[in-house]
C-alpha cells in the first residue's frame, strides 16, 4: 500500500510539473505575440508612411539623398518583420521544456530589435514628411 501511495504521489507531482511547464511555455508565447501584434501595428505605419513617401517625393521636390535615406530605413524595418514572421516557428512538439523557453526569450529578444527598428523608421519617416508637406 505504501509503494501504491508513493508511486500515486510522484505521478501527481510529475503531471502537476508538465501543466506548470506547459503553462509557462503558454505565457512565453504570449509575451512573444504580444510584442509580434504591436509591431504588427507599426508594420502597417510603416508601409503607410512609405507610401506617403513616395506620393509626396513625386509631386514636391525633395532633398534625394534624405528620402533615400528615410525609404531604405522604412523598407529595412518592413523587410525585418517580414523576415521575423518567416523564421518563427509556433510548433513546439519534440521539444524540452528548456528549448521552447530558451527559443521563446530568443524570439522575444528578435521581435523587440524588430519592434524598436520599426519605431525609429517611423520617427524618421514622421519628422521627414512634416517638412514636406509644409
Amino acid at each position: 500500500m505504501t509503494k501504491f501511495l508513493t508511486t500515486l504521489l510522484g505521478l501527481s507531482l510529475l503531471l502537476s510539473a508538465c501543466s506548470d511547464y506547459k503553462t509557462e511555455e503558454k505565457d512565453a508565447m504570449n509575451e512573444v505575440i504580444k510584442v509580434h501584434d504591436e509591431a504588427m501595428e507599426k508594420s502597417e505605419k510603416v508601409v503607410h508612411n512609405n507610401i506617403l513617401l513616395d506620393s509626396l517625393i513625386k509631386t514636391k521636390a525633395v532633398d534625394s539623398v534624405q528620402a533615400s535615406a528615410v525609404t531604405k530605413n522604412l523598407s529595412a524595418a518592413d523587410k525585418a518583420m517580414e523576415d521575423w514572421m518567416h523564421q518563427f516557428e509556433v510548433e513546439r512538439d519534440g521539444k524540452s521544456h528548456e528549448q521552447v523557453m530558451q527559443y521563446m526569450a530568443n524570439q522575444k529578444k528578435q521581435i523587440s530589435t524588430v519592434n524598436q527598428q520599426l519605431d525609429a523608421a517611423i520617427k524618421q519617416s514622421n519628422q521627414f514628411i512634416s517638412t514636406l508637406k509644409k
